[in-house]
């Protein structure tokens, strides 16, 4: 019999002997390992994680007794602690430096001898970043690195994910998560600039659309009306030629873009100037209009003084519907003359996403 849970096949005493409780009508496709993970004794209205029925107390207490009498239950735990201690043997001999990329660039270097868990190399590039161990996203060979295994507490390895010497990590930087719940619809890219000193020029805020890998739209200061696209707006250009300063914003509204469109790339880069270095105190911001004061980027623009242009952060959907914001900071070529340099850029991000 197959366990709902763990998708493994198991053996008829590892599930429970009888319903779950009294007033269940079915037999449990939970096994005692899976269904004790998912009821705690120590809290009142337990439900049974099938039914939603409604456990008694002594219900529960004779689930966890039926457990802890279960021969199985040595077995299965001494086979994980075996595997655990054969796993850090394994390790404690891995030598050699690895690494770990961010999505500019930057590289961080590490020592296979020194490092053995995922939740110790997540501490580590805190202490070398300040990134949070919470926001960050780690990718090897197009998988994410968790911490800990999906069945038990037991921490993951980065044996486990075949990191060797040499091994090269992604770091993605995740800087604010949109759920359902919070109920953010829109956010505005907000760009001010100063004139290079000896003339007027435009820096340009780009929004990129794509659908995938495919590039859907580009929403910029001339192409800013799409019928699908209602409810995305782009200021124009706004002109202070007394203080010589320059600003605009683009809208977008997450809950009406096409469903097809996964990804919205924002790109700062120069009009006329050789680099974004050459305007002065160039900001900008990325807000919910409804709380204007809540940054929701980090990037500082003069990390890109040289470059023509920048790919400062993507908005991801994720397949649960909420809207992720990762940090980018990738200099590039290319602007709203001739994006080609953009967009090759992104499809090498892309094998990242």
């Amino acid at each position: 019999m197959r366990c709902k849970v763990c998708r493994i096949d198991k053996l008829s005493h590892e599930f429970p002997a009888d319903t779950i409780s009294q007033k269940c009508n079915h037999v449990s496709n939970f096994c005692l390992r899976c269904l004790i993970k998912k009821i705690d004794v120590q809290q009142s209205n337990q439900k049974c994680p099938e039914c939603d029925a409604t456990l008694t107390r002594q219900e529960v207490k004779d689930l966890y007794l039926a457990w802890e009498k279960s021969p199985f239950r040595v077995v299965i735990e001494n086979v994980l602690e075996l595997k655990l201690k054969n796993e850090n043997n394994l390790n404690s001999n891995a030598k050699g430096d690895f690494y770990v990329i961010l999505l500019n660039g930057t590289k961080l270097n590490f020592k296979l001898e020194n490092i053995k868990t995922v939740e110790a190399l997540k501490e580590a590039i805190k202490q070398q970043t300040n990134i949070e161990n919470g926001k960050q996203k780690l990718i090897h060979k197009g998988v994410e690195l968790e911490i800990f295994s999906n069945t038990t507490r037991i921490k993951k390895q980065l044996s486990e994910y075949s990191i060797v010497d040499g091994s090269h990590i992604q770091l993605m930087v995740l800087l604010y998560s949109i759920s359902k719940e919070l109920s953010i619809n829109a956010l505005t890219f907000d760009l001010y600039w100063g004139f290079p000193p000896n003339r007027g020029d435009f820096l340009d805020g780009t929004c990129l659309l794509f659908a995938g890998k495919h590039h859907y739209r580009t929403f910029d200061y001339r192409l800013n009306h799409f019928s699908e696209i209602p409810d995305m707006s782009h200021s124009g250009d706004i002109i202070d030629k007394v203080n010589r300063r320059g600003h605009h914003s683009i809208t977008a509204n997450l809950a009406t873009i096409p469903r097809i469109v996964t990804k919205l790339y924002f790109v700062l880069s120069a009009y006329r100037s050789p680099n974004i270095g050459c305007f002065t105190s160039p900001s900008f911001k990325l807000f919910d209009p409804s709380y204007p004061d809540t940054q929701l980027c980090s990037y500082t623009i003069q990390s890109a003084s040289t470059s023509k242009a920048v790919i400062m952060c993507v908005i991801e959907k994720s397949d649960e519907g909420n809207w992720n914001i990762f940090e980018i900071g990738k200099l590039c070529d290319g602007n709203v003359l001739d994006y080609t340099p953009i967009l090759n850029t992104i499809s090498e991000l892309d094998v990242i996403f």
